[in-house]
């Protein structure tokens, strides 16, 4: 399959499509010379968190069926027709390549203006916009027509101090010009009301708590006087309109507004009529259509009769009213309806394209090519929505090869095309790490390939079969498990029961594996023995001399769909998230009664007191110190750090579908090398166990390979050895250096401990929160829930 684009709707669908399609290869092209679209290029450097999903992007790229095509522009130096050659499959995910226009005197002869697409793109150092230079020394007002996201970020980074920007991934080029500056006043303008805007409560937020910057308050009478019948995330931003800045408007330095029911009629110059340099904006004064409806975040506007424009002065204007879609090169030849009003590939809803000159509900399908993201449903939304887009469309490709329907005629794919592209002067670019991402950045300027190392990640789903009858850990993995299956099933986030053994390769480490299937009963979790002539018929390459102990209800699950989709619905129910910060000293205000202060820094340096009713300590390794800093010294813990180092594994062969572990040893910190796998099949071992000190030493002890290869021979023999190469290190915070299977009393096995803190009001402490941490943590949070509101 080729895809062309690698944003997230492209890579999203990758995943899902390699999922459900064995042995699936995809070629994914892309006009830049490094991938991820807009979440490298569109996100504003203040927000590292949105950039989170490249993780998984770059697990989907490291697939050895995936190959990454930088600087392949189509219609240049990849013809659309060659494609339909040689590939099964077109996925179009190429996403909205320019900006709409204002369609307005001015808005293409005059200095000063400019879109919000290319702004963004130059402050985060795109290529293409290198050359934009906006002058923002020229002025001291700056107008911004559209009232979404992006122009929120485009108004924080004229507003926010350059110090603070400077901790941020924003481009030496951008910071030099912001540092000269004369911007302190900007005007967010829309055309209708508060309660017609696009933008997010937490884009609001971040503007309206911008130190030494005001809010200029809005007319109240464009707010309902009610604010109790509003949808709840209405109700907030409307609160949040009428609270205003923490700053008074006397004593800012810099100040905005949002300035509705205006809509822009022309762009003016200068004085002098042969300047070409904008000097103010006009706009029309709108009106609600029916006065009645204000409130209705569907209502219409109209022009207010013959009153005279309003003129904002300013010699820098950004439009941003929204991306927009054009057809590739190629695509009219190719039979392909391009909808140029709605800006979309016009599809069957599912992804399917349809051909030109037919109605979408009505046409058959064009065979073997489908659209995803904002050329199939338009640019809206945000990257979640993109997730959703993405896995349905997947979801039609998997469907119709799966049930044998008409394709493209197949082929070889980037392999038979590459020598007519080298001509071309292509350059090809594999992989996205940091290396890798550093070459082909210069790649942009000179020709070349380069190579990169790829992190990988995946989470087991733990069946509890560990950890003793009367344990925390127990009792939370048994029902975190059931409620992520659960969750998993009902949100679409990719799990896969694949199943676990457990292997003996003597009679003592049977015995064990008897004692580990009668303590599941016990609990209800189901485990059997597999007979080794069906095990071997099963997995051939895995070696078990004695038994196999089966647990049907083990699997793994995409830990970062997973969290992408908690870190969501968080925020969509108004919760606040602050990345990158660093907690100081907490202050008890009269044991708790009064609250706790908080010292927080944030990346930039900025320093703030947070005082919290209710405090939660779930801060991982750094857990025990904050814990010992609020209580007295006689309730002081000890963390003990096991670092635990992967390794992956680069051969074909051989590859097991099933979880792997070793029988578990009496007193070991560990459950021993172990056999893992990620969503796309690619397996990784480990990890095993290396006391350490400090909890950021996260080095790969290269000394450790051999005994871990050692440790694998026993169940994998076929493995090559020259094929597994160290990966990455995690550490994992212990409350005792004890046994990881409860065995009984002595054992030195170290439960969770998940406490409402006797003495401290409101204070609950989360330490040793270890594996099964992410297996149990629905049922974690509700244990947190019950200890605080039951």
């Amino acid at each position: 399959m080729a895809v062309l684009g690698s944003g997230p709707a492209g890579f999203y669908s990758v995943y899902k499509v390699m999922q459900g399609i064995d042995n699936a290869v995809v070629d994914m092209y892309e006009q830049l010379p490094v991938p991820f679209g807009l979440v490298r290029y569109g996100v504003a450097p203040d927000h590292p968190e949105v950039k989170n999903c490249q993780d998984k992007f770059t697990e989907v790229a490291s697939s050895p069926n995936f190959n990454f095509i930088g600087n392949a522009r189509i219609g240049q130096d990849v013809m659309l027709d060659d494609l339909t050659q040689h590939y099964d499959a077109i996925l179009f995910a190429y996403g909205a390549s320019k900006d709409r226009k204002l369609g307005i005197a001015g808005e293409d002869t005059l200095h000063g203006i400019y879109a919000a697409r290319d702004f963004v793109g130059w402050y985060n150092g795109l290529p293409e916009f290198s050359h934009l230079d906006p002058r923002l020394d020229d002025s001291d007002t700056a107008v911004i027509i559209g009232q979404g996201n992006v122009a929120l970020d485009v108004a924080r980074t004229l507003l926010k101090g350059v110090d603070a920007l400077r901790h941020t991934d924003i481009s030496e080029q951008a910071l030099a010009s912001l540092s000269k500056s004369r911007i302190k006043r900007v005007h967010v303008v829309g055309r209708r009301g508060p309660m017609q805007f696009a933008c997010t409560i937490k884009e609001v937020r971040e503007l309206l708590k911008l130190p030494s910057v005001a809010f200029e308050a809005i007319d109240r009478d464009l707010l309902p006087p009610d604010l109790s019948s509003l949808p709840r995330t209405a109700k907030r931003l409307t609160k949040l309109l009428l609270e205003g800045s923490s700053t008074p408007l006397p004593e800012a330095r810099k100040s905005w507004s949002f300035d509705f029911l205006l809509s822009p009629i022309r762009f003016i110059p200068g004085h002098d009529t042969r300047s070409a340099q904008l000097n103010a904006v006009s706009f029309s004064k709108m009106e609600f259509a029916d006065a009645a409806d204000r409130y209705n975040s569907a209502a219409k506007v109209q022009k207010v009769g013959e009153e005279r424009p309003q003129l904002i002065q300013t010699s820098l204007a950004f439009r941003s009213i929204g991306y927009q879609s054009e057809p590739l090169p190629g695509m009219s030849e190719l039979g392909i309806a391009f909808d140029e009003h709605r800006g979309i590939i016009t599809n069957d809803g599912h992804g399917r394209l349809v051909p030109r000159a037919r109605e979408a509900n009505h046409a058959d399908t064009v065979p073997g090519m489908y659209c995803v993201g904002w050329v199939k449903r338009g640019p809206t939304g945000v990257i979640a929505n993109t997730m959703e887009d993405s896995f349905a469309t997947a979801a039609a490709i998997v469907a119709d090869w799966n049930n044998k329907a008409t394709f493209l005629g197949g082929g070889d794919g980037w392999q038979s095309i590459q020598g007519g592209v080298t001509e071309r002067g292509m350059r090809t670019v594999i992989g996205a790490g940091a290396v890798g991402l550093a070459i082909a950045r210069k790649l942009a300027e000179r020709d070349g390939t380069s190579t990169l190392l790829i992190e990988r990640h995946g989470a087991v789903i733990h069946a509890g079969i560990y950890y003793g009858p009367t344990s925390l850990k127990t009792d939370l993995c048994l029902r975190g498990k059931r409620m992520m299956y659960e969750l998993c099933e009902r949100q679409g986030i990719p799990y896969r029961n694949c199943k676990k053994w457990i292997l003996a390769q003597d009679e003592q480490q049977h015995e064990q594996l008897d004692r580990t299937r009668k303590f599941a009963s016990s609990i209800g979790v189901p485990t059997h023995f597999v007979p080794l002539d069906e095990a071997r018929n099963r997995e051939p390459d895995v070696l078990a001399r004695n038994a196999v102990l089966e647990s049907p209800t083990t699997g793994i699950v995409d830990s970062h769909t997973y969290m992408s989709y908690l870190q969501s619905d968080f925020q969509s129910k108004g919760g606040d998230l602050a990345c990158h910060t660093t907690v100081g000293a907490i202050e008890p205000l009269s044991m708790g009664a009064q609250g706790y202060n908080v010292q927080t820094t944030s990346a930039s340096g900025e320093s703030a007191t947070v005082t919290t009713e209710t405090l939660i300590n779930s801060a991982g390794l750094d857990a025990v110190s904050l814990s010992n800093n609020i209580l007295p010294p006689k309730r002081h813990v000890t963390s003990y750090y096991a670092k635990g180092s992967y390794y992956s594994y680069a051969a074909a062969h051989p590859r097991p579908k099933t979880l792997v572990y070793p029988a578990p040893t009496t007193g070991a910190a560990g459950l021993g090398t172990h056999l893992t796998m990620d969503m796309t099949g690619a397996i990784r071992f480990g990890p095993d166990v290396e006391w350490v000190d400090d909890p950021n030493n996260l080095s790969v002890n290269e000394e450790r390979l051999g005994a871990a290869l050692d440790e694998i021979e026993i169940y994998l023999p076929s493995i090559n050895r020259e094929k597994v190469m160290l990966d990455y290190a995690g550490i994992r915070p212990k409350l005792g250096k004890g046994s990881a299977v409860a065995q009984g009393k002595g054992d030195g096995f170290s439960d969770f401990y998940i406490k409402k803190e006797e003495g401290y009001e409101n204070f609950i402490n989360l330490l040793g929160i270890e594996s099964p941490g992410l297996t149990s943590s629905l049922a974690i949070a509700e244990m947190v829930d019950g200890l605080l509101y039951r």
